[in-house]
């Protein structure tokens, strides 16, 4: 699964474009495809949007592990969607825990997370 948020509308406070985030994500998809990894690629994302991807993870059948990509904007433990609104990072891991989401369990589950950092100043 690969989560790119690179455009933010709506945001109490105006966060930039991400550009060359939509590139670098287009080339992780065909990297990850030769690899055989069955990659599911999602732009621009609300966080109930992203919550339900990975609830819909945690039901479906999965090799022999998760890898998981998230790049947006972000602060320590969470990353911001779309919208500007802040998506903490345990909700996402929670919904892959073995009670939650069985046929992972015993996994790896592997997430690599790309942020653009914000400033103490605008940390809510």
């Amino acid at each position: 699964v690969i989560i790119v948020n690179y455009e933010f509308h709506g945001s109490p406070e105006p966060l930039e474009l991400r550009k060359g985030a939509k590139r670098e994500a287009d080339k992780l998809f065909k990297a990850l495809s030769k690899l055989n990894y069955a990659v599911k690629l999602h732009y621009d994302q609300e966080a109930q949007e992203i919550e339900e991807i990975y609830r819909q993870e945690s039901r479906e059948e999965h090799g022999d592990c998760f890898v998981s990509i998230l790049s947006s904007h972000g602060e320590e433990g969470a990353i911001y969607d779309c919208r500007g609104e802040l998506l903490k990072l345990t909700r996402i891991f929670q919904m892959l825990s073995p009670q939650r989401c069985p046929v992972l369990a015993g996994k790896p589950k592997i997430f690599f997370i790309q942020v653009t950092w914000e400033p103490p100043d605008r940390i809510r």
